[in-house]
């Protein structure tokens, strides 16, 4: 299969957090085929869901929240190189014949469609996601790009970019 891979999106800063509650994740997984009936193994949605809960359960930090078993990964690619989207493949994604994708593929449609253009959480519930800086000094220089030091409220606070430029430097980071 060609996939197109010349859609240009800008280089990301983040990393993703993704969350999963598997109790939440198989309830709404199960009813989903109660609802529309039994879909092949190979489909979009199941090869999908397959991958990202074993990777959460295989690779992710099991935590407890309340009374709820959680799992938490983070997700470190770059938007370029690394990611698909819909528009990326010759045909129409409905058309798309997701047991043919290699795993690379697959993760890779899964960064830009589900963790980049953010429809993790509407498409499988039970899963969450949520931008984090990748380099706290290069965000913070980003943010004071577009605010006058004086001006700024993180002047001289543990958030300034020059406070977190000195304190990376001097744990040798």
């Amino acid at each position: 299969m060609k996939i197109r891979t010349d859609f240009v999106t800008n280089s990301s800063s983040v990393s993703y957090v993704i969350t999963m509650s598997p109790d939440m994740a198989e309830f709404s997984y199960k009813m989903t085929h109660i609802r529309e009936g039994h879909a092949s193994p190979g489909n979009k949605r199941e090869r999908i869901y397959g991958v990202l809960s074993q990777d959460l359960k295989e690779h992710g930090e099991k935590i407890t929240v309340g009374e709820n078993d959680l799992y938490r990964k983070v997700y470190d690619f770059s938007k370029k190189p690394d990611t698909l989207y819909d528009q990326s493949f010759p045909q129409p994604v409905e058309s798309v014949d997701f047991a043919a994708l290699s795993d690379k593929e697959l993760w890779a449609y899964i960064y830009g469609e589900y963790f980049v253009n953010g429809r993790l959480a509407s498409e499988f519930k039970g899963f969450g996601s949520m931008q984090v800086p990748r380099d706290k000094v290069r965000l913070a220089e980003k943010f004071c790009q577009r605010v006058k030091c004086d001006d700024c409220e993180r002047l001289n606070t543990p958030e300034c970019h020059n406070t977190l430029k000195k304190n990376s430097e001097a744990s040798g980071k």
